[in-house]
């Protein structure tokens, strides 16, 4: 649930918002259980309802809000770059905020949250091969803004 919660907040950048999500969340997963297959990844079946809810809430004409990743747990913030240096929480945050929000779900959920390429790709409703890429793309990016911003602060 937590996690779930999370993604929600981070989506919306409203709590009250991401609370609905969840509990919209649960209540379509309890009335659709019985296409629950047993054995299969229950948080990934779970993310999938999650952005069905979502998606369902954009076209009930909200608008798209940039993902904010606020919530996020610093433990799972302590990314280390290719030098082995330890980034600082709120670089990550501001780096991520510059990247497209396709590209901050599929880092979010593949580097922050665990997410294989395949439970991704069945919760966002992608083809693998195009989260494969965004994720890509994304880790690409984030890595040019990291250096771009350590040029920056070195110079400063």
């Amino acid at each position: 649930m937590e996690s779930l919660y999370r993604v929600s907040l981070s989506m919306t950048r409203d709590a009250a918002l991401a609370e609905d999500l969840v509990q919209e969340t649960y209540k379509e997963a309890w009335k659709s259980f019985r296409r629950y297959t047993l054995g299969s990844n229950c948080k990934a079946w779970l993310f999938r309802i999650l952005f069905r809810v979502w998606g369902k809430h954009l076209r009930c004409a909200y608008r798209v809000k940039q993902v904010d990743i606020e919530e996020v747990p610093e433990s799972k913030l302590a990314l280390e770059s290719d030098v082995e240096q330890k980034i600082e929480r709120q670089e990550v945050l501001k780096i991520l905020r510059t990247l497209p929000e396709h590209y901050q779900k599929v880092l979010v959920l593949a580097d922050l949250e665990g997410f294989r390429y395949r439970e991704i790709a069945q919760m966002l409703e992608l083809p693998i091969g195009t989260v494969m890429s965004r994720l890509n793309r994304a880790r690409a990016l984030f890595r040019q803004k990291f250096l771009q911003e350590s040029e920056k602060s070195q110079s400063a």
